[in-house]
């Protein structure tokens, strides 16, 4: 079959291990394609990056890096991508982000312990300035803002489970200028309008009054939809007043944000971000080529045959597109995001190239709270970032596994989750 287009590197995937891992490739002078049947996880994400923020107990995590060091489990994706390649994909991301105008503060040897929407407290590791402010630990009273006519932030139970934690918490009530009338306001409709300068003056003189004594307050995470933190500097000055952002329900505004800076970057360095087909993999029976492997059980180098993958197709409404490519990523992300699906019982598959997943024979733990067998599944690697089969060896030599996609790791229950994606995206690109 012949192609239509043809890249160096293509990335299936538009979450932030996709995006990142084209930002890179395509600012290392690789034509890029990063294509994707919708948006990845930062639309729904906080907009931070958790690197761990738990430990095996599920306590609060202070220092991730001593705990990663502390516990490293060979097969973590973490570890597998290694701690430089997590330092240098840290830097990097802040880099892009501080060059876009909107700074992620933090070092990996301490987590911030931020307030949520519900009023816990969820440590991580690199934030958006905007949010600094909220750090629990500081001294003196937090006040969270009740915003009539917006329901995705419920600014009373906040301040009540976090006064109740032995965080001091009150509630002020602001009213929206501009809001929507005849329908609830949307977190994206309330960051445009605070986008316009216009719009920061005229609230700040609304507010000023009902906020006298206020010297740290909260807001959900609206102050702008552009990948600036102007909006937040400017409607501080104005206020006069520690001012920080919360994350709240989808859509995330500062995971848009940060989506938003990656593809610009990705674009600056002229690659390509497609949106909406389906994304199936493509090889060409011939395809092989040897390769030095490294068995999982010796030590000794043996010779073994990897297949060669010719690129993707894509499912259009006018048909198949055919593109080829030197080097594919999948960034496809895990069960909630498509990239690992569970036909029938018991059967996993990996939806673009039908890689081999890492299971186990149970899936669910007895209580929904416990720590779940399942959010470890995923397709096994090796330290190139490359799939494997169960002998240790490698199936695609052209191929590369990053993010949500990858076993091992119980995300959410760690805390590692944009760790994983920086780290492992990183570590793909290198090895290309």
């Amino acid at each position: 079959m012949t192609a239509q287009s043809r890249y160096d590197v293509i990335v299936v995937g538009a979450g932030l291990a996709g995006m990142f891992a084209g930002a890179l490739a395509a600012r290392r002078g690789a034509r890029t394609l990063v294509i994707a049947r919708g948006l990845g996880g930062t639309h729904l994400g906080p907009g931070t990056v958790d690197v761990r923020g738990y430990d095996s107990a599920r306590r609060l995590v202070n220092n991730p890096e001593a705990e990663i060091n502390q516990k490293p489990g060979q097969r973590h994706p973490s570890m597998l991508a290694g701690l430089p390649a997590l330092r240098e994909a840290l830097a990097e991301f802040q880099k892009m982000c501080a060059a876009a105008g909107y700074p992620l503060i933090g070092a990996l040897d301490e987590n911030f312990f931020l307030p949520t929407a519900m009023g816990a407290v969820r440590p991580t590791c690199l934030a958006p300035e905007s949010f600094a402010a909220g750090e629990v630990r500081q001294t003196g009273e937090l006040a969270l803002a009740r915003l009539p006519g917006f329901r995705d932030f419920f600014a009373d139970l906040m301040a009540a489970n976090l006064s109740a934690a032995g965080y001091p918490a009150r509630v002020v009530s602001l009213d929206l200028l501009g809001a929507p009338i005849r329908r609830d306001s949307f977190a994206t409709d309330l960051a445009r309008l605070f986008d316009d300068p216009g719009y920061r003056e005229k609230v700040a003189h609304h507010w000023r009054a009902a906020l006298k004594g206020v010297t740290r307050l909260g807001l959900p995470a609206i102050l702008g939809l552009r990948e600036t933190d102007g909006a937040w500097r400017d409607l501080r000055a104005r206020l006069d007043i520690e001012l920080f952002e919360i994350p709240i329900l989808p859509p995330s505004v500062p995971g848009m944000r940060l989506f938003n800076i990656l593809k610009k970057t990705l674009e600056a360095a002229g690659g390509r971000v497609t949106i909406g087909p389906g994304i199936k993999g493509w090889v060409n029976a011939d395809h092989t080529s040897q390769s030095r492997m490294q068995s999982a059980r010796t030590v000794a180098a043996r010779t073994t045959t990897a297949r060669i993958a010719a690129g993707v197709i894509a499912e259009t409404a006018g048909g198949p597109r055919y593109y080829a490519a030197r080097h594919i990523i999948l960034a496809t992300g895990s069960f909630r995001h498509g990239g690992l699906e569970a036909p029938t019982k018991g059967k996993i598959i990996e939806t673009v190239f039908g890689l081999p997943v890492m299971t186990n024979e149970e899936w669910f733990a007895p209580l929904y709270s416990e720590a779940q067998p399942y959010a470890r599944f995923g397709v096994r690697v090796n330290e190139k970032m490359q799939p494997v089969n169960e002998a240790g060896e490698v199936i695609y030599e052209n191929v590369f596994a990053v993010g949500g996609l990858l076993a091992g790791a119980d995300r959410n229950g760690e805390g590692s989750r944009e760790g994983i994606d920086l780290a492992t995206a990183w570590a793909a690109i290198s090895n290309l």
